[in-house]
């Protein structure tokens, strides 16, 4: 491709028209010249159309050549891609048999160990059986002596029944032993409880019997004190009535005589602010009527004195 590019610049150059320089030359020269630069330009613009057309078909066969690799390529990977999936595949079932099979394996191993420790248990079990029987056969003994010495037990079997039935008497008793222990225990707690809750209840009636009392002797105490609150308010209720009377009286004694005495004739008034306002009116009239005498009097000394000078 560079090899191409290079080659079209050598064409270009080669088929570019030459400029004439023609600077004193006549408009019919420079006309003439012009349109033979325009012919030589049109001719190289054709040159170069071939040329391109002929790189474009050249890259069109070049494009059309990497398709057809890009398609044989694209079917080589895709068979490459099913030959691994395939042994993908292959090798996830080969993994998956190996690993079931080490699974039973496994499973049997556990398997034969679980039956081992089984059968090592039923061994120990037989031993300790035997060991047992053993035992027990020492018993079996006695009792066939105690037989011969007893006379109302004629088999080993009337001996066993006759221990059984004594160990039922037994355990039937601990066990009324126990329930009657336990109801004890039970009528002891709910003693206890009840004994409790009285006393609670005895304290608690006892506070409030004590409550009572403060509170009474609280209400008795206000009692006393607003006794003597109204007894208070009696005597003060008492003077202020006295001297109320003792204020009506004196103030209808002074209107009386200012009525007497005015030459007004001021009518009767029982209320005592009535009265009190003649009264006075009564002694302010009386206090101007002094007021007007004495500057009367000093008018008439001030007369007599001046003939004298």
């Amino acid at each position: 491709m560079d090899d191409i590019e290079g080659g079209a610049g050598v064409t270009r150059a080669k088929t570019l028209p030459q400029t004439l320089v023609l600077d004193h030359v006549s408009p019919a020269t420079r006309l003439l010249e012009k349109r033979r630069q325009m012919f030589e330009v049109q001719e190289a613009l054709e040159a170069q159309k071939q040329d391109f057309n002929r790189k474009e078909e050249v890259f069109k066969r070049r494009e059309e050549a990497l398709k057809l690799k890009d398609l044989e390529l694209q079917e080589s990977l895709i068979r490459f891609s099913k030959f691994l999936q395939e042994n993908d595949s292959k090798r996830a079932r080969a993994e998956k048999k190996a690993a079931d099979e080490i699974k039973a394996r496994l499973q049997k191993e556990k398997e034969i160990e679980q039956l081992s420790e089984v059968l090592e248990e039923l061994r120990n079990e037989k031993e300790r059986i035997h060991e047992v029987l053993e035992k027990n056969m020492r018993y079996q003994q006695y009792l066939e002596s105690v037989l011969e010495v007893a006379d109302e037990y004629q088999e080993v079997s009337d001996l066993l029944l006759r221990h059984a039935t004594l160990l039922a008497t037994n355990q039937d008793l601990k066990e009324h032993q126990r329930k009657c222990g336990e109801l004890a225990e039970k009528i002891r707690a709910e003693l206890q409880i009840y004994i409790k809750q009285k006393t609670d209840e005895i304290l608690n009636l006892n506070n409030v019997v004590a409550r009572l009392k403060k509170e009474l002797e609280t209400y008795e105490g206000d009692a006393l004190v607003q006794e003597a609150k109204k007894d208070n308010s009696l005597q003060v209720a008492s003077q202020k009535t006295l001297e109320y009377g003792q204020v009506v009286l004196s103030t209808d004694n002074i209107f009386n005589r200012c009525r007497g005495r005015s030459r007004i004739g001021y009518p009767a008034e029982s209320n005592p602010l009535q009265q009190l306002d003649v009264v006075g009116n009564y002694v302010s009239d009386l206090g101007a009527i002094i007021k007007q005498f004495k500057l009367e009097q000093a008018k008439k000394a001030q007369k007599s004195d001046e003939p004298a000078q």
